[in-house]
């Protein structure tokens, strides 16, 4: 079985200084496997590996596979390098079919000033397989520097936020997507959001009316803890809950809601629990009135 891997684009600052934050827990080396594919992952640039919200490198050695949320470990065959390398070029071993190193692939690494790895991660043709994170190199994270972000921001003013928000369109959002490897914990969020499906008017499906698993673009799915709110209300805060395929249910950090005039709503949305693998809000279409937003 040949492991294809696509290149990523170059970055052409400081790596150091232009990073994407992957704090992902489940990497971790005795996290056990849930079936995460790297392939389905977009990967842009580089990034700089956390465990918590401290700083972890990939291993060095061979990693046993069914662990890192994967069932194909990807580790770093070589030692990573010193702050005065630069940027160095590193073979990645995948640990499959008894062998520690069944395919090898490289990609550039980084190390930074303050005791931190980049790595310009590259995407595996292949699944499942996903990059490892060494629980064993955990250190103290000082500060983080500005991340990118693939999520919509919004203005963060003192406003009506039914006035203020951003559209927040992405298809993969929609209930009755697939996998496809999006991850809302990599993303900055900053505001108030109105959800759209393909330019129609949308909003977080309710937990209490989805018994089943919807995977809604990620590994695991979140929808709203409770009802909308009412006009009346005003901004109400809401628990959100999330799926996975393993069947297991998650608590996530509460966002707060509005009612808007013209039956709407706007969600103020916020950084996923990273203990949650790969969460996404889910976005429904509504097509029957089940908390009209006018009644007041």
């Amino acid at each position: 079985m040949l492991i294809l891997f696509v290149p990523a684009t170059a970055t052409v600052s400081d790596p150091c200084n232009n990073y994407t934050a992957l704090d992902q827990p489940w990497r971790a080396t005795n996290a056990a496997a849930l079936q995460i594919c790297d392939h389905y992952f977009i990967w842009n640039g580089w990034y700089r590996m956390l465990y918590n919200g401290m700083s972890v490198r990939m291993p060095e050695s061979c990693v046993a596979m069914c662990t890192c949320g994967t069932d194909i470990t990807l580790w770093l065959n070589g030692l990573h390098p010193q702050t005065q390398d630069g940027i160095v070029t590193r073979g990645v071993c995948a640990t499959y079919a008894g062998s520690c190193c069944y395919q090898s692939v490289s990609i550039r690494v980084k190390a930074c000033p303050d005791n931190y790895t980049v790595y310009e991660f590259v995407r595996p043709n292949i699944c499942n397989a996903a990059y490892c994170a060494d629980v064993n190199t955990i250190t103290p994270t000082n500060t983080l520097a500005t991340v990118t972000s693939s999520a919509a921001t919004a203005i963060n003013i003192s406003s009506d936020p039914c006035n203020i928000s951003r559209v927040l369109d992405d298809t993969w959002r929609s209930v009755s997507m697939g996998y496809s490897g999006n991850d809302d914990t990599v993303a900055e969020w900053s505001g108030w959001y109105r959800l759209y499906l393909q330019g129609r008017s949308a909003q977080m499906p309710e937990w209490v009316f989805y018994s089943g698993y919807v995977r809604c673009g990620g590994y695991s799915s979140l929808l709203l803890g409770g009802p909308h709110p009412l006009l009346k209300d005003g901004i109400v805060t809401r628990d959100v809950y999330g799926w996975n395929p393993q069947y297991s249910s998650y608590r996530s950090n509460p966002i707060q809601v509005r009612a808007c005039p013209g039956s709407y709503y706007v969600y103020r949305l916020v950084r996923p629990a990273v203990s949650i693998p790969m969460p996404t809000y889910c976005a429904g279409i509504v097509t029957h009135i089940l908390n009209p937003v006018l009644e007041n």
